[in-house]
């Protein structure tokens, strides 16, 4: 197994704490491997074995334990005596009112509790309040470009061959592992029935499967644009399709509960406050929506749009888009109280290109760092805003 390290990282430093740590993603991003390579991590610092409890709800063989009764009874039966015990629990939403049964167990028995869990609907209700301050969640993304070099031990490889290819497969960690195009094909595939067809039409209890098709194919075709439940439904209508804005609307909840989608809300700068309208989504994976739509090599500037985004919440930003009056600019990123404006674009050679984009961050009064991200190898820095490579971005040698 490959240590994706920031991941063991925030989970090596809340061993032993009395929190419940979650895991979240979509379905096959590492959640699993991550509790694997903590396992590891623990039996090679002097842990046993007998010390761990490990229950995965997506095995049959585990059904009798979605009963929270016979759960309890199975963790009891387990639990030795003045001994550290570590229970991992995969796929938590599987388990009928899991929280309270969750929590039981942590005061019960004391040991360090794991889970997992693939939709965000897991947080929702009641949840929050049985664990309000009893948990902490861990997010589980798709390989960065950085992890996708590295599971593919490309040392000396053209960059942008890799970057090329990365675009083209995704960057789910089994797609990562081979590049045998069948395999990769197949992958796909079985994620998306398992996503698209379990999580979200089987859970979300859909009956025009068609039909949720051809929204997740408009979705995807429209990453990137600034969209609203009722454009979607108007511009679906307009093409022929039958759908009502509160079905649009329950179409990207569930599509975002299952990690399939993000969205990314517009927020005011001079104002200060969160807007409602005209939001973005970005998709998960690019390969993912590559095997929905067919691969197509166009579109490059909001695809770019699309990576800089997920590596942006990987690194733990909270990302809105930025409304300054009559101007916007791509992303406003907060973390720890400190904010960055970015913009993205394929590349800004042409002068008019770059004034464009340069306006929209000379036009922010404040003085947060302000950078523009592009493909581009020619340093564009101007006016004290700052360009940056994608790639160098991606590969982390620069850090914004």
């Amino acid at each position: 197994m490959i240590i994706r390290q920031k991941y063991l990282d925030q989970l090596t430093m809340y061993l032993g704490s009395d929190f419940i740590k979650i895991l979240t993603g979509a379905r096959r991003v590492g959640k699993s491997t991550m509790l694997l390579l903590l396992k590891q991590h623990l039996i090679n610092k002097g842990a046993k074995e007998e010390q761990f409890i490990e229950i995965n709800y997506e095995k049959l063989s585990f059904d009798k334990l979605k009963d929270g009764q016979a759960l309890h009874e199975y963790v009891k039966e387990r639990i030795i005596d003045k001994k550290q015990m570590y229970l991992f629990v995969d796929e938590i939403q599987e388990l009928p009112k899991w929280a309270p049964i969750i929590n039981s167990l942590r005061v019960s028995f004391g040991c360090d509790i794991y889970i997992t869990g693939s939709n965000a609907r897991m947080f929702s209700g009641e949840h929050l309040t049985y664990l309000s301050g009893r948990y902490v969640e861990i997010k589980i993304y798709p390989l960065s470009f950085k992890e996708f070099i590295e599971f593919r031990n490309y040392k000396s490889q053209d960059i942008t061959k890799s970057f090329n290819e990365y675009l083209k497969v995704g960057s789910f960690p089994a797609v990562a592992l081979t590049e045998n195009e069948q395999l990769i094909d197949v992958i796909l595939a079985g994620l998306i029935d398992s996503i698209l067809g379990r999580d979200i039409i089987l859970r979300g209890k859909i009956r025009d499967e068609g039909n949720f098709f051809k929204f997740a194919k408009f979705i995807f075709e429209n990453i990137g644009n600034q969209t609203s439940a009722n454009k979607i439904k108007n511009t679906m209508i307009s093409e022929g399709h039958s759908i009502t804005s509160d079905t649009v609307d329950n179409y990207l909840k569930l599509m975002c509960d299952a990690h399939m989608l993000y969205q990314c809300e517009r927020y005011d700068i001079r104002g200060k406050e969160r807007l409602k309208t005209n939001g973005k989504y970005y998709v998960v994976d690019m390969g993912l929506r590559n095997k929905l739509l067919g691969y197509k090599p166009t579109n490059l500037g909001h695809i770019i749009e699309n990576i800089v985004y997920l590596q942006l919440i990987r690194e733990g930003n909270t990302v809105y888009i930025g409304k300054n009056m009559t101007t916007e600019v791509d992303f406003m990123a907060v973390k720890s109280s400190q904010i960055k404006y970015i913009q993205v674009a394929l590349t800004a050679l042409e002068e008019k290109t770059l004034d464009r984009e340069m306006r929209a961050l000379n036009s922010i009064a404040d003085q947060y760092p302000k950078y523009l991200i592009t493909m581009d190898k020619i340093d564009l820095s101007q006016n004290g805003i700052i360009h940056i490579n994608l790639l160098d971005f991606l590969l982390e040698k620069v850090k914004l």
